[in-house]
């Protein structure tokens, strides 16, 4: 019975990443020289999360979170900063959390680069004030790499990026879903040049029944596309890539 119990201590919170995604961390130290979690105004739930490994190779399911004003002013939360533009909340700017209340936020990751990476989002009132933060934990291991994960339209008008292979195999690009990639070769190699068709996007936006992988702003423009792109490579059979229309209206980075 010990044994069993043994086993289970160690299986089950592998399982529960396994089918969750991100899971939170309670108990860790925070590798951070800013203000406490006792000094935040804002109740962030959970602060810390470990996503463990990640790829390329599939969709990160978002990670959730909760932001509660456990004060008794309402709190106006301007918008956030991040270690990363890779880490993005879809929380809008200039929000007012009453008293008590709370706000559900999913974040998405966005996956650059390889190996462990350790992001923060802190979240800022309208004097660019810390109001809470929240540490995002995980490692990026993918056979093949998209360079960038995420497009800008103003940043990127040419929108080109690459596709490459980090176990120096050859593949072949098959396809793209929706049907916005260009390729300037057929051939399989362990680098593709690509580029995004910005007019394609744009007329599958304005189309009567839209696909469901696009999101739109309040004025009814599009402001994000998930993209596959698909390939005959067996551990890695697709890629996705984020399309932005115009970039987060947010404060820098940092």
């Amino acid at each position: 019975m010990r044994v069993l119990l043994v086993l289970l201590s160690v299986v089950l919170p592998i399982l529960s990443q396994l089918f969750i995604g991100c899971a939170s961390e309670p108990n860790a130290r925070l590798a951070d020289s800013s203000k406490s979690d006792e000094s935040q105004l804002l109740s962030i739930t959970p602060s810390q999360i470990n996503c463990g490994a990640v790829s390329q190779c599939e969709l990160p399911p978002p990670i959730a979170i909760v932001l509660r004003n456990g004060s008794t002013e309402p709190i106006r939360v301007r918008g956030f900063v991040a270690t990363c533009g890779c880490t993005i909340p879809d929380l809008p700017p200039n929000i007012e959390i009453a008293p008590g209340e709370e706000v559900n936020v999913n974040v998405r990751l966005e996956l650059w680069g390889q190996g462990r990476k350790q992001q923060f989002i802190r979240f800022i009132d309208e004097d660019f004030q810390l109001l809470g933060r929240v540490q995002i934990r995980y490692e990026v291991r993918s056979s093949l790499r998209s360079t960038p994960s995420g497009i800008t339209r103003d940043v990127n008008p040419d929108g080109t990026f690459q596709v490459e292979s980090l176990t120096d195999e050859k593949f072949t690009i098959l396809q793209s879903n929706p049907a916005v990639v260009l390729q300037r070769d057929t051939e399989a190699a362990t680098d593709h040049s690509l580029s995004i068709d910005w007019k394609a996007v744009d007329a599958l936006a304005l189309a009567a029944n839209p696909i469901p992988e696009f999101t739109f702003d309040s004025a009814g423009k599009w402001s994000t596309l998930l993209v596959r792109i698909g390939t005959d490579k067996p551990d890695c059979s697709e890629v996705f890539i984020w399309l932005r229309n115009i970039a987060p209206a947010r404060p820098s980075t940092y």
